[in-house]
């Protein structure tokens, strides 16, 4: 058994290296600055009047710099310098009067009164924005659409209801009704990626974050949803790697066996997301695995995909998944290898715990505490004290990651090193101390949206299409 201490992952910006994101790009400016990127970002707006003219309102204002919140922690709670044209981002956001899209409150009203319940509401509440985004598709290709809702409505139509798909069944099928994931996935097919965001963020209340923080994050996700690369990992100069995560989501009514996804990601954040099969519960962990036929169709399927998005094939490949690997899943994932001249691959798998280290003090272990029994498992600190924000930015004890290693040919102590620096390629939200890797983060979202799209329909394969 040992213990040891990881460093904080390095992050790649315009003119430098740093280990926190915001100050990375107020310091340094966004990793694609001298690449085609979003210096201007066209918005369209589909909410109802008030929320449109508040949201615009506040997105005024964030062109100017926003004081932090006070803290003895000024690395946690950092100022914002301001969206424009002359620092950090460097970008703009532009938009006219025929990208605003305005649904009316009677029409709102009308939707509820017509509704047999919240479920049907959602539904109803679903395709009142889709027309709009249908619209502004088809007639003014913005780079991103805002659903912005009202708090009330919000209050009504959030969250996930499961409701009775048939009164008559026997087993008492419920089907899963969600506003934000049913949006997402119907939205795809317009090709335009929406951002849904309420109204609240305008004035917000003590128990959410900061102005500046607010202001961070929606900005970062708005810029990689435009296409644009907020950071990048610091590149291996020797390697060529790329990261994929496969998972597994259940249909809506959780009656069906499940479906495989995977997801590849570069040090830039770009790769693509692929739908696999349905597969099967083993019988022995109750773990879905896939077969050795079914591994190595969504592997190879998906680096055909990565290669078309980004011409290039990886060198080292890293295997991500929840789940344990079975002999027919190693046989696979060794094939396409093989048959791709992939000269490193290793299979890892990635889990929550319930073990716990101790640290004298106050405070929890440091994020990056290694704990490993052997060679092949590992415990790794991804949350706990962070040196830099001098505080451990959590309100529950934390518990580190279990890491697994089935097959693999790079040390076990870059293995995790990777999987720490991935957990901060979350364009989401710019505190880097994530539990999960982007990998296996991504894996849950992808799954919850992709399983609101019908088999015909063709998953959009940016994950900017998902957050």
């Amino acid at each position: 058994m040992e213990i040891s201490l990881l460093k904080e992952p390095i992050l790649q910006f315009q003119n430098g290296e740093h280990i926190c994101p915001r100050t990375g790009i107020y310091k340094f400016g966004v990793a694609d600055f001298e690449n085609v990127r979003p210096d201007k970002i066209v918005l369209g707006f589909v909410g109802n009047s008030d929320s449109i003219g508040s949201i615009i309102s506040w997105i005024k204002s964030c062109k100017n710099h926003i004081e932090p919140k006070k803290s003895n922690q000024p690395n946690l709670f950092m100022n914002f310098p301001g969206f424009n044209d002359k620092v950090a981002f460097k970008s703009e956001i532009t938009y006219d009067e025929s990208y605003i899209r305005k649904i009316n409150n009677s029409i709102f009203e009308k939707a509820k009164k017509s509704s047999e319940d919240i479920d049907d509401l959602i539904i109803k509440a679903v395709d009142l924005f889709l027309t709009e985004i249908k619209f502004l598709a088809k007639n003014k290709n913005p780079d991103v659409i805002l659903c912005v809702l009202d708090e009330k409505f919000t209050n009504m139509i959030y969250g996930t209801k499961n409701t009775k798909v048939d009164e008559d069944d026997e087993d008492n099928l419920s089907m899963e009704i969600n506003f934000r994931r049913l949006l997402k996935a119907k939205a795809m097919e317009y090709n335009i990626p929406i951002q849904i965001v309420r109204d609240r963020i305008v004035k917000p209340a003590k128990e959410m974050q900061d102005e500046a923080t607010i202001a961070w994050n929606f900005f970062t996700a708005l810029y990689y949803k435009a296409s644009g690369t907020p950071w990048a990992l610091k590149k291996n100069a020797n390697s060529n790697t790329c990261f994929a995560g496969i998972s597994f989501y259940k249909s809506r009514d959780k009656s069906t066996t499940q479906t495989s996804v995977t997801q590849i990601f570069n040090e830039q954040g770009n790769g693509v997301i692929l739908r696999g099969t349905p597969v099967k519960e083993s019988k022995k962990d109750k773990q879905p695995h896939l077969s050795e036929q079914q591994a190595f169709d969504l592997l190879y399927n998906s680096l055909k995909e990565y290669y078309e998005a980004v011409k290039i094939y990886p060198q080292r490949l890293v295997i991500h998944k929840s789940s344990n690997y079975s002999e027919e899943e190693i046989e696979g994932f060794e094939k396409v290898a093989e048959k791709m001249n992939i000269n490193s691959l290793d299979l890892v798998t990635i889990m929550p715990t319930n073990f716990r280290l101790y640290r004298e003090g106050n405070y929890p272990p440091l994020r990056g505490t290694m704990l490993s029994l052997d060679k092949q498992r590992h415990f790794l600190y991804t949350r706990g004290f962070v040196d830099y924000y001098g505080t451990y930015p959590g309100s529950y004890i934390p518990s580190p990651i279990e890491i697994r290693l089935f097959s693999y040919d790079e040390s076990p102590e870059r293995i995790c090193n990777e999987i720490l620096a991935l957990t901060k390629m979350n364009w989401n939200n710019t505190q880097f101390d994530r539990k999960f890797p982007i990998t296996i983060d991504c894996s849950r979202n992808v799954g919850e949206i992709l399983k609101y799209l019908g088999e015909d329909q063709k998953p959009q394969i940016k994950y900017s299409f998902y957050m």
